[in-house]
Formats: structure tokens, sequence, C-alpha cells
């Protein structure tokens, strides 16, 4: 019959899958943007930064946790999905029609695949440069904080520096008669002096420094000091101090190269920093992770149609809660997983494209030998598995506790 032709089938699939998926999508980025929008609000409003940057600076930290998202809402779009048809029995018609759980794996494959895609723009070309607008942004935030903060007359607070102007020109493009005291070494008391100085930003280190000519350094713990004359010399603003955000200072990092570049840094050439051979370790753990998460997706997707498949009797309602909770614990470990190889492979002692893919190779393990199950005469979903496990074993306890009693 034309009406269960396979491709009508498929798609038909597709679309079931597609609706839980970007509800899914929505509400897990939603969930992690959040969390980190919480913070950089508590951190931006305080510096007085305008809305419209606040709200730029939000729009750069949604790819990051999208990239995340996609492989939690697949799976839960899945096993909705799936879940759907079981209920409603639909699972039985196209069975009996011909369509085996196998063939029916097609289209979730299909789907899964534009959610590889769709996860390697983000990984490979939206989030690196997401993450390096941000770092920009933030530097800007620190760097006008630092200039246009600083009041003539005051003792004003830049992290650990206590810095007195007489008079400021600009936005601290010239400050007289300066006295800073530095406060980075507790062991040490350190103050200079200069006749006037002013503050240098380089935007391709995102380093900001007070730049002093003309002065003295007094330097020295207790009656032992010493004094050093200088015409030109240096202080270092750590704006990590003035942002509590350190990873947007020290240059491009690892998550905000792109493509090329990351290759380049792995093998050790870089276009604007000297790499040492034992950080090489973290930029081959982020070129492996930029295609190892997305691939996570192909994986996860015949374990999600797994878990989603219910039993065609009763038990219905308590073995789909199963097949979601074990769904959110199954993504939960992925990512735990994730995290631990992350931090094994940045220590640069097993190779990172050995390392990064474990977790990929275990989920695939298992993704194959549920899809083979599934061919089978005697599969039974995972949920009613379960249920039927912990039904057993309440019974065997209930019989040790009347036995004890009797």
């Amino acid at each position: 019959m034309r009406l269960l032709s396979p491709p009508l089938i498929y798609r038909y699939i597709a679309r079931e899958v597609a609706t839980p998926f970007i509800i899914s999508l929505f509400v897990f980025t939603g969930i992690l943007f959040l969390a980190r929008a919480l913070k950089l609000v508590e951190l931006v409003v305080n510096k007085n930064v305008p809305a419209g940057d606040i709200l730029l600076l939000f729009s750069y930290i949604i790819p990051r946790f999208m990239e995340v998202a996609i492989p939690m809402a697949m799976l839960l779009g899945i096993i909705v999905a799936f879940g759907r048809l079981s209920h409603d029995s639909e699972l039985v018609v196209l069975r009996a029609a011909g369509l085996s759980l196998k063939k029916l794996a097609i289209p979730v494959l299909g789907f899964a695949s534009i959610a590889v895609v769709l996860a390697l723009v983000i990984t490979l070309w939206l989030r690196p440069i997401a993450n390096h607008r941000l770092g920009l942004g933030l530097f800007e935030i620190a760097k006008t904080q630092a200039s246009a903060g600083l009041v003539s007359g005051v003792f004003n607070e830049l992290g650990q520096l206590t810095v007195y102007a007489e008079s400021i020109e600009g936005q601290g493009q010239k400050l007289n008669n300066v006295i800073i005291g530095d406060r980075s070494n507790p062991d040490i008391s350190r103050l200079f002096i200069a006749k006037y100085g002013k503050i240098v930003s380089d935007p391709s280190r995102r380093s900001l420094s007070l730049q002093l000519y003309d002065g003295s350094i007094s330097e020295g713990n207790g009656l032992n000091f010493t004094v050093t004359y200088f015409q030109v010399n240096s202080i270092k603003i750590p704006h990590s101090a003035l942002l509590g955000d350190a990873a947007t200072q020290g240059g491009k990092g690892a998550d905000e190269m792109m493509l090329g570049e990351l290759l380049r840094a792995a093998n050790g050439v870089s276009d604007t920093q000297n790499l040492e051979k034992n950080s090489l370790a973290k930029y081959q753990v982020e070129l492996q992770k930029r295609f190892a998460l997305p691939i996570s997706c192909l994986c996860i997707a015949l374990i999600a149609m797994a878990l989603g498949i219910q039993p065609s009797r009763s038990g219905q309602t308590w073995s789909a809660s199963t097949s979601v909770a074990m769904g959110i614990g199954l993504i939960l470990f992925y990512y735990i997983l994730f995290a631990v190889v992350t931090a094994i492979g940045e220590k640069g002692n097993i190779p990172a494209w050995l390392i990064m893919w474990l977790p990929n190779v275990l989920f695939a393990f298992l993704g194959y030998y549920l899809f083979e199950r599934m061919g089978s005469e005697k599969w039974m979903a995972v949920s009613q598995t379960v249920a039927e496990s912990f039904s057993s074993l309440f019974e065997r306890i209930r019989l040790l506790a009347q036995g004890k009693h009797a």
C-alpha cells in the first residue's frame, strides 16, 4: 500500500521526533543559559555596563550551551516520540505491516545525522566566534572599568593595586603625580611613585597595564627597603580581578580558535602565542572534542530508540517514566565521563585522539547491542526489563520478610 510505503513512514517518524526535539532543545539551552546568565548579570550590572552590551554578551554564550543541549534534546526527543508510538499501538501496526524495528531505525539515524551536522556547525564555527567575541567584550569592559573608573585625588582600588593620581586627563590617557601601592606579594611592600602615567591595553594579548614615567620603586620588608629609579616602568593590571573572569586574558584560548588555528596550535604552531610543549595537550583535546561531541548523537540515537519503545500491554505509564529517567541518567553519565576524559587528556599522558573518543566508543557498543536485540522476536523494552527486575526484587524481599516473621 502507498500509505505504508517506507519513505512516507520514515518522514512520519522524523516529524514525530522533531517536535519534542525542538522543545527539548529550547528547554535545555534555556536552563544552561540561565545558570551562566545569572553569573554574568551579577558581573556586569555592578560595572554600569549598558543594557545593549549586556544583551550582546548574552548572545555570545548561547552557542556553547546549544552544543551540549543538542545530544540531550535528541535523546529525549526520540524517547518521547517512540513512547507515544508505543502508547498508541502504532508500532504494533507498523510491525504488522512488515516494518521491523531495525528498519524504523533508518529515519532515527537520518535525524541524528542532521543533528550531527548542526552540532558540527556550532562547534567548528559558531562557538569559536562567539567565545572570542565574548572574551573581547569582557576585555573591553575591563579596559573601560580600569580607565574611566579612576577618580583623581582619591585612592582607587584596581584588584591588588591602590592607585592615587593628583589629576587625570581624558579617560585615563594621562595620570599626573601618581602613587601606586602593590599588594600582590604579601611578603614584600612595593610603592611606585611617578611623575605621570597612563593605562595601556594590548587587545591581542588582552592585557592591561599601567605605564609609568620618571619615577621610583620602593620595595622591601620592615626596615629593609631599596629604592630603584626608572625612566619607564609597566605594572600589569589583571582584569580578572576587575571582572572575575580569568578566561578573558592571555589572548585566544583553545575554545576560541577556528579549526585552522586549532590545528596549527595542536601541532605546536601558533600565530599569536609561543606554545610550550606541555601546553599542547589542551589544544589537542579541544580539537578532538569538537568532533567527538557532535558524533555522539549517532551513538545516542539507537540507545534512545531502545529506551523509548514501551511494552504494548500494561505498565505503560510507569515504563515511560522509567525510560525518561533512564535517558536523563544516561546522558548525565555521558557528560560526566566526557568531563573526566577531558581532564585526563589535558594532562598529556594519554593521546587525545584515544582518550576523547572513549565515551563514544562505549555508547556505540551499547547502541549496537541494543540495535541487534531489537531485531529479535524476544525483544523486550528496556523500561519493561527494568520494571520486571524491580518487581522481582521486591517480591523476593517480601518473601524473605515473610519467612523471617514465620
